[in-house]
C-alpha cells in the first residue's frame, strides 16, 4: 500500500481535502444554474421539430432574437445560453424532479465516498 501523501501541491493533504468538498459543492452549483438557465431559455423558445423554419408572424421575433435578447439581459453570450437551452431538452426533467445533475452530483458523491474509505485506510 502506498503511503499516505502529506501535502498535495503547495497544501496540506487536510486542506486539499477542504478545497476538494468546496470545489464539488461549487460544480453543483454551477451545474444546477446551468439547467436553471436551460430551463428559462427553453420556456423562452420551446425547441421544435426539424424540418425548416416557420414562418414569423408579422411583428415576431426569430428564435435567435429572442434568445439573443435574453443572453444580452443576463450578460451571457447568445451560443452559451442557446446550448444550455439544448442542454435542457436533451436531458429534461428526471423522475422525482431536477435534471439529471443530481444524478451526476450522485456519482460524484460516491466518489467522495470512496475516497475517504481509502484514506482511512
Amino acid at each position: 500500500m502506498a503511503p499516505m501523501v502529506e501535502m498535495v501541491g503547495k497544501v496540506t493533504r487536510s486542506r486539499y481535502d477542504e478545497l476538494v468538498a468546496e470545489s464539488l459543492d461549487l460544480v453543483e452549483e454551477d451545474t444546477r444554474c446551468q439547467f436553471g438557465l436551460g430551463d428559462a431559455a427553453l420556456e423562452l423558445e420551446p425547441l421544435r421539430g426539424h424540418g425548416g423554419h416557420l414562418p414569423l408572424d408579422e411583428g415576431d421575433q426569430s428564435v435567435a432574437e429572442s434568445l439573443r435578447l435574453f443572453a444580452d439581459e443576463i450578460g451571457l453570450s447568445f451560443y452559451t445560453v442557446r446550448t444550455q437551452r439544448w442542454v435542457a431538452a436533451q436531458w429534461g426533467p428526471v423522475e422525482g424532479g431536477g435534471h439529471a445533475d443530481s444524478a451526476v452530483n450522485g456519482s460524484v458523491d460516491g466518489l467522495a465516498r470512496v475516497r475517504q474509505l481509502d484514506a482511512n485506510r
